[in-house]
Formats: C-alpha cells, structure tokens, sequence
C-alpha cells in the first residue's frame, strides 16, 4: 500500500460527521456554557473552537483524498475505472 492510498482510507462521512458534532457542541454552549461568560475554566471559548472546527470541515468535507471522494468517483465513472 502506498502513500497516496494510505492517505486515501481517511474521510468516511467527514461531513455528516462533522455536522452532527457541531450541533453537538451548539447545544453544550446553549445548555451549558452561555452563562458562564467566554474564557475559561467555566467559558465557552473552547467549545465554539470545536464547534467552528466542526463547522468547517461540514461545509469544506474532507477533501481530495477522502474516501468518500473515491467512492463518489467511483460511482461518477463507473465501477471498473480506476481514478
């Protein structure tokens, strides 16, 4: 196995994933974290870290070498294609 596919078995439903840990960490800063003021220890300043993490990879995926994009490659030029 080379390089570029051990690179390539990452990124399996980044984006759901991603999506579901941000309303995740929404939901701990609401419930939890807004009285507590921003800074830490009892702020919310890590968890809006988390939460833009989140957000980010959920808009942005988990790029070229995902494995979700080779598996949406796949279906797009057929099973027997290789990318």
């Amino acid at each position: 196995m080379g390089q570029s596919q051990a690179f390539r078995n990452t990124g399996l439903l980044t984006r759901i994933t991603s999506l579901a840990l941000a309303v995740d960490m929404l939901g701990a800063i609401l419930m939890v974290k807004l009285g507590g003021g921003f800074f830490a220890p009892k702020g919310a300043e890590f968890e809006l870290a988390l939460f833009a993490g989140a957000g980010a990879l959920a808009l942005a995926g988990a790029g070229a070498f995902s494995l979700d994009r080779m598996i949406a490659g796949r279906k797009a030029n057929g099973p027997n294609e290789r990318m």
